[in-house]
């Protein structure tokens, strides 16, 4: 929703512009300070909503692994429990901007290596067979951002389970991970494939809905095209862009919501099999039972 209201006040604010963008009665072309401003409005748009994704993706795990917590212990957690657990918030922030740096150093070696490999191009005319490696190199880079995402994939539950930092989960989560990479590489794929699968139907059902805009036909005696079925086109489609972030956001949020819960649960799963957190949670489960009780006073009056 807060993804449509930026796009919507992107629009508001160029609307001026953009009219006269589309203005196919003007004799002169558009001009360069008119398309920069539309450019720089959008571009600006994209990053907000980026920004709140980013946002939304780090309330979902905190609320989705404080649920896990709690459920894992047998109790409910009300609402007002997993608003607590936002002073939370910033750390699981951190833990993912840095996971996501991380995970990118393999892509940024290989961008360096092509670039280089086009300096040497252009400085000697020929690369020789190192141009050969390069699907080779791809590929190792894929598979090292995979190993290593799925090496800090629990960070987040023992930030929320353990109250660690940033630093500390991260570290955290290569020790429980080290030994059960393919099994937790296995339950996190199949919870993102399932994810995936429930976005792409989503889009596909909203695509056919919203249909295709109709084409615009120029004027036979000017060879112009109508601006304001140029206008309308634009709005058409910027509306149905606006529907469909809209409906995308609740999808992701669906999927990364089934995500986080994974995540919660292989990271259970790893403590009790290496750490016997069952034992543990059966002593806590225990001493919660066990209220003190006073016996009731008994007597006879008289």
């Amino acid at each position: 929703m807060l993804a449509g209201a930026v796009l919507f006040a992107g629009w508001h604010v160029q609307r001026g512009t953009l009219d006269r963008l589309f203005d196919t009665s003007a004799d002169e072309l558009p001009a360069v300070s008119d398309l920069t401003s539309v450019m720089a409005t959008f571009g600006l748009v994209w990053l907000v909503v980026m920004v709140l994704a980013l946002v939304a993706n780090a309330a979902v795990a905190v609320a989705c692994t404080t649920v896990t917590r709690e459920a894992v212990l047998g109790r409910p957690a009300p609402f007002g429990q997993v608003l607590r657990a936002v002073r939370r918030f910033p750390t699981v922030l951190g833990i993912q901007l840095l996971t996501g740096l991380v995970v990118a150093v393999p892509a940024v070696l290989f961008a360096l290596f092509m670039v280089l490999t086009m300096v040497a191009l252009l400085a000697r005319g020929d690369v020789g067979p190192w141009l050969a490696f390069l699907p080779f190199l791809f590929l190792g880079a894929g598979v090292l951002a995979v190993w290593l995402w799925i090496r800090l994939a629990v960070a987040i539950p023992a930030a929320v389970f353990e109250g660690q930092g940033a630093f500390a989960a991260i570290g955290r989560s290569v020790r429980l991970v080290r030994g059960d990479w393919w099994r937790t590489f296995g339950l996190l794929l199949l919870a993102g494939a399932m994810g995936m699968g429930l976005s792409l139907t989503v889009q596909l059902i909203t695509g056919a809905l919203q249909g295709v805009p109709g084409p615009v036909v120029p004027d036979p005696e000017t060879g112009r095209f109508d601006s304001a079925d140029v206008r309308a086109v634009f709005l058409d489609t910027l509306a149905a862009s606006g529907v469909g972030v809209l409906v995308s956001s609740v999808v992701q949020a669906a999927a990364m919501a089934l995500t986080h819960l994974t995540g919660a649960l292989v990271y259970v799963d790893l403590r009790i099999r290496k750490e016997g957190l069952a034992d543990a949670l059966i002593a806590e489960l225990g001493q919660d039972a066990e209220a003190p009780r006073t016996p009731p006073a008994s007597g006879r009056s008289g």
